[in-house]
């Protein structure tokens, strides 16, 4: 027996190795599942939605919720810099306009004779609105009571009180005047004298009183100051009459006159502040 064997070797491995090729090509055959394979596939893959599921829905919701944050911060930063836009563009209105009064004011034609000083209103309370304003120019800047306080269109008040860096101002408007400017209604050539006397303001117009009854005032006629007394400059445009009518005594006319000077409406004026070359000739008596 044991020479059969010997005799026989190569036949057997040749023999156990195809038997081995056979089981190893039949394992790696696909085979059908079994239930229990099944069921514990099933049960592995129920197991991994239920914990998926959730992180899922977390991770999405949580997500949204993060875009939507930063759309809502977006949105607060886009109406704020909306908000900033229109403060330029009324800051930018308001530079342009201060802008234009200053060139216009610089075009005066009296710095011949009045220095012009340029300075802004800082203080006009409601209740006094058309009495007086605080500009902020003083004594340090050779402001003196009584001279003339203009705007571009024309006169529009007095220095009523000086301090040494700010001045108050007494509208030509005010009701409490401390004294009536004397005024000079150009017509046709011919200068009527008058006084401002008060402001109607009913009418929203000034009242111009010892005008001649004599003369017939025409609706539309400019009135300028007459430069008597030596304060104010002469020739400075206050308006123009818009009605006339004889005063109470029938003495006299009365005339309405409308101002040039826009008085609710002042962020800039001048003082007429003498120059010191007239100055010194008057003193010299030249």
């Amino acid at each position: 027996m044991p020479n059969f064997y010997k005799r026989n070797k190569l036949v057997f491995f040749l023999f156990g190795l195809i038997i081995f090729m056979v089981l190893v090509g039949f394992s790696l055959r696909e085979r059908d599942t079994s239930t229990f394979e099944s069921f514990v596939g099933d049960t592995t893959a129920l197991g991994n939605r239920i914990v998926s599921y959730p992180a899922m829905f977390i991770t999405g919701n949580f997500g949204d919720f993060i875009d939507m944050w930063h759309a809502n911060e977006e949105n607060k930063q886009l109406k704020q810099k909306i908000k900033g836009f229109a403060q330029v563009e009324a800051d930018n209105y308001r530079l342009e306009k201060e802008n234009q009064e200053l060139r216009q004011a610089l075009k005066t034609e009296s710095i011949s004779v009045y220095d012009p000083v340029m300075s802004t209103i800082i203080a006009r309370n409601q209740d006094q609105w058309m009495n007086t304003f605080i500009i902020n120019r003083g004594q340090s800047a050779g402001i003196r009571e009584n001279m003339a306080v203009l705007t571009t269109e024309g006169l529009v008040g007095r220095i009523k009180k000086v301090n040494s860096y700010s001045s108050q101002v007494e509208l030509i408007t005010s009701s409490i005047k401390s004294s009536k400017i004397s005024v000079t209604l150009q017509q046709e050539g011919q200068d009527i004298f008058g006084m401002i006397d008060y402001f109607d303001e009913s009418k929203n117009l000034l009242v111009l009183s010892d005008i001649d009854n004599n003369v017939k005032v025409k609706l539309g006629t400019k009135v300028v100051t007459s430069g008597l007394g030596g304060q104010f400059p002469k020739g400075i445009l206050i308006g123009e009459v818009k009605k006339v009518e004889n005063d109470e005594f029938g003495l006299s006319q009365i005339a309405y006159v409308e101002t040039e000077a826009d008085i609710n409406d002042l962020s800039h004026v001048y003082v007429a502040k003498k120059s010191p070359k007239v100055i010194s000739l008057e003193g010299s008596g030249e």
